[in-house]
């Protein structure tokens, strides 16, 4: 169920997108407003990125195969990080030609007409991605998440061109238009550092934020008094799925199934909290623990993320 409502979420994206890009292309050429074809290749830019999203959510929710064990979650970051190559290129374009528009002294035919096109962009964008925020929030996916990051700030740009085209058919002030354009494409490439720096952060197997980990620490305190120690905590994300593995110091004369239904419980619960949480608890026993060249286990600290 869940990857039917995340596809129809990247489907709709892509659907509304598109028909943004040629819109706005169609009158930013017509009415002469750089702006407009400025942000309408940043909605291009975008429908790449609506695909991409639609073709992440569909490989990563597929399960573990023979050559791919822990899953396919990483299509979501690697494709994330290909998105913002795509940004920079992209808005490379946008202040190249608007630098030599600014310079040249391009005249705006319509801009009432573009104002029109911008203000429909705005509200079109704005709904698309409350919409997928709320989906990707509901199942902790990245690709929609990062998809409608790209829509709100193409929105704020629509935004800013559509308040520029006003004061410039107020005050005929012309080298307006491909200033908005340049600033269009500094918002542009900012998008860009920012997916980038979360694709790698999952590329590179890097911990679980600070409150997730916290989650973990709280879920094991609560079971506190029915284990010794917990150590060797890490963690790792790959699109919207987490990885999770810890040790467990029980008891000597814990029995396996009294531990085995102590791992069960954790590994429940850390899930409820974090949802999509693959666990994996290794057990040992104190004495076991203590013949490794750890201290007495019985004077460890329950739980701790900092203990190697």
């Amino acid at each position: 169920m869940a990857q039917g409502v995340e596809q129809r979420a990247a489907a709709i994206s892509v659907i509304a997108t598109a028909a943004l890009t040629t819109a706005e292309i169609s009158v930013g050429i017509f009415s002469g407003a750089v702006s407009v074809i400025a942000n309408g290749v940043q909605s291009a830019l975008d429908l790449v990125a609506a695909l991409t999203a639609w073709f992440a959510v569909s490989q990563a929710a597929k399960p573990p195969d023979r050559s791919h064990r822990y899953g396919h979650g990483k299509f979501e970051s690697l494709l994330g990080a290909v998105q913002a190559l795509l940004i920079w290129l992209t808005a490379g374009f946008i202040a190249a030609d608007a630098v030599q528009k600014l310079i040249k002294g391009t005249m705006v035919d319509y801009p009432l007409v573009a104002m029109v096109m911008m203000g429909i962009s705005v509200v079109v964008d704005v709904g698309v991605a409350r919409y997928l925020f709320s989906i990707a929030r509901r199942f902790h996916s990245l690709a929609l998440e990062a998809d409608a990051w790209h829509l709100q700030a193409d929105a704020l740009a629509a935004l800013s061109i559509f308040v520029g085209l006003g004061i410039l058919n107020l005050t005929g002030w012309h080298f307006i238009d491909p200033l908005l354009a340049i600033i269009v494409a500094v918002l542009i490439v900012k998008a860009g550092f920012d997916i980038l720096r979360q694709a790698v952060t999952h590329l590179l197997d890097a911990a679980l934020p600070e409150e997730e980990e916290a989650e973990i620490d709280r879920v094991l305190n609560s079971y506190s008094h029915r284990f010794i120690n917990a150590h060797r905590l890490r963690t790792r994300q790959a699109g919207k799925h987490r990885y999770i593995d810890l040790h467990l110091v029980v008891r000597d004369d814990m029995t396996v199934e009294e531990a085995h239904q102590l791992c069960d419980e954790i590994e429940h619960d850390i899930r409820q909290a974090l949802p999509n949480a693959d666990v994996t608890i290794h057990i040992e026993s104190a004495s076991a623990f203590k013949e490794q060249g750890a201290e007495d286990p019985y004077e460890q600290p329950k739980t701790g993320t900092g203990v190697t």
